[in-house]
């Protein structure tokens, strides 16, 4: 057998250029951020787009497609970030392979997201650069070390902000904290000291003067929408919760309470309404007042007067304790419905209201407790369904309402005891302007307020029961009240609201399908089913 000759050819090798001609360049993007609107962190963003559009340019297999950048933004949450945001879409569209940044504090301080974020990338095939670090998102110790230094980096943010805390409550506790958004009716000086606004502090005196003459905080509210008074910073309409909020203000006597709020230690930070967890700082006689102090003292007085009206419980001996006290019906045995905290101390702890004869006894009762957080559900879907559909419920309603209407003998009665409380509501006004003017010692004053209030309460009460016995007159009243309260909360809400639900709700009756009835101040029941 002959052997035959084999031949072999060499291939050259292509030069680097020629490879890098025929391979399609890697599309590359920087991101940067800083996390104020300081003049020096600003000037800190300028040199990193500077720097990264020249490091990726002067890249042969890169091409350069854009710098993504935010300012004043915090890392703790993306959702928040425009340029984080629209440089993840560009990526899904396709029109990024590779993202450099600076370090993981630079794209992403809460661990979370930022996994979140660089795992979406990896699927996509896209890798995240970290320059510090030297980690590319697509090596094989990228997948685990963005963990590791994500939950660095966010521990890094929350002592950030326990050193930001510690300072703010330092100047708490020395007097020297600046108010950065003054409460409405004031405003900062040069000094950054509060100092009256005229024009709007003319309405925060119309308030607690309509306040101290009797109208509610609902009426008040309806007044200023009516007159288009320019409601607090960007908000639509004036509401009841506003005007509460302004007439328990201590601000407005010249005093400053701090830290009424409170933000969280961890991530996500969540602001939170301060009900004793941190200390609080009063500082008197802090600034120029709108108001007098015997004006706030009446107001108190009046406030914590009508808090224990409607606190008081069957019998007149019990103030309620919670929004929903008394007020829970079982449709199966009639019974009264108790607030109990089960799982106390424990992951699964929670609040949940019960009917007295299921606890005493299942045999006889067997509707189950219902939690407190579904009630404020149930309450909440009610509420945005009725608001979304009132002109066509309560309208007709009032239409036929009127046209059942019975005993006219009643009905004027009922005129001139409701003439008598505007009376006695015009007797308070000419007081309050009395006093005003010092003609009076405020102690009488109060003296002489309390007793009207209590008349005007004791012919509301004569009044009430006529209502009740004179057909359907309770039920107009109460619908007028409903359509009024509804045109100043017009928007759908999407937190439990507690005024509203004391302002509107007679009673509530938990069924056994699951259902809650709500039954409201005119004695409608609308249903909601609670199922899962």
């Amino acid at each position: 057998m002959i052997n035959k000759v084999k031949k072999v050819k060499k291939i050259e090798p292509i030069h680097q250029k020629v490879m890098l001609e025929l391979k399609p360049k890697k599309r590359v993007c920087a991101y940067a951020r800083v996390s104020t609107d300081s003049i020096e962190q600003q000037d800190s963003l300028y040199y990193q787009v500077e720097y990264y559009k020249s490091y990726i340019e002067e890249r042969d297999d890169w091409e350069y497609v854009g710098i993504y950048s935010d300012e004043g933004r915090s890392g703790t949450q993306v959702e928040r970030r425009d340029d984080f945001s629209r440089m993840m879409q560009d990526c899904e569209d396709g029109k990024i392979d590779m993202i450099i940044t600076k370090s993981f504090t630079r794209f992403a301080r809460n661990t979370v997201d930022s996994i979140k974020a660089i795992r979406k990338l990896r699927l996509l095939g896209i890798g995240v650069y970290f320059e510090k670090e030297k980690i590319n998102t697509l090596s094989e110790k990228g997948e685990q070390m963005p963990t590791i230094l994500s939950s660095i980096a966010q521990t890094e943010s929350e002592n950030t902000s326990a050193n930001t805390k510690w300072g703010i409550r330092k100047q708490f506790e020395d007097g020297t904290y600046k108010i950065n958004t003054p409460a409405y009716g004031y405003m900062n000086d040069e000094n950054g000291q509060l100092i009256i606004k005229e024009d709007e502090a003319k309405i925060i005196r119309r308030i607690f003067t309509e306040y101290l003459n009797g109208r509610g905080t609902y009426v008040i509210a309806s007044g200023l929408n009516q007159d288009n008074i320019p409601t607090i910073r960007t908000a639509e309409k004036w509401k009841h919760s506003v005007i509460n909020d302004i007439l328990q203000n201590p601000v407005y006597q010249g005093d400053l309470l701090l830290q009424k709020t409170y933000s969280t230690e961890v991530l996500p930070f969540r602001q939170k309404i301060n009900k004793g967890e941190l200390p609080q700082y009063f500082i008197e006689n802090n600034h120029e007042a709108i108001i007098t102090r015997e004006e706030g003292q009446m107001v108190s007085e009046i406030l914590e007067y009508r808090r224990k009206q409607i606190g008081v419980g069957e019998g007149g001996k019990t103030q309620n304790r919670y929004d929903f006290s008394s007020k829970i019906i079982c449709s199966e045995c009639g019974g009264i419905y108790h607030r109990q905290k089960v799982n106390i101390g424990k992951p699964s702890e929670r609040v949940q209201w019960s009917c007295v004869q299921h606890i005493r006894d299942k045999e006889k009762c067997s509707i189950k407790a219902t939690r407190d957080e579904i009630i404020k559900e149930a309450f909440l879907t009610m509420w945005n369904k009725l608001v979304t559909n009132y002109t066509d419920i309560l309208y007709p309603l009032l239409g036929s309402l009127k046209n059942l209407r019975t005993s006219e003998e009643q009905g004027e009665e009922i005129t001139e005891l409701n003439n008598k409380i505007m009376e006695l509501t015009e007797q308070g006004q000419i007081l309050n302007r009395v006093v005003s003017k010092g003609y009076i010692d405020p102690a009488i004053f109060i003296e002489k307020q309390n007793a009207l209030t209590i008349e005007i309460e004791e012919t509301r009460k004569r009044r009430n029961q006529l209502l009740v016995n004179n057909g359907f007159e309770k039920e107009i009243e109460g619908t007028l009240r409903l359509i009024d309260i509804i045109k100043c909360n017009s928007e759908i809400l999407e937190d439990y609201d507690e005024n509203l639900f004391m302002e509107t709700v007679d009673k509530i009756f938990i069924r056994k399908d699951p259902e809650i009835a709500f039954r409201l101040i005119n004695t409608l029941e609308l249903t909601v089913y609670v199922g899962k």
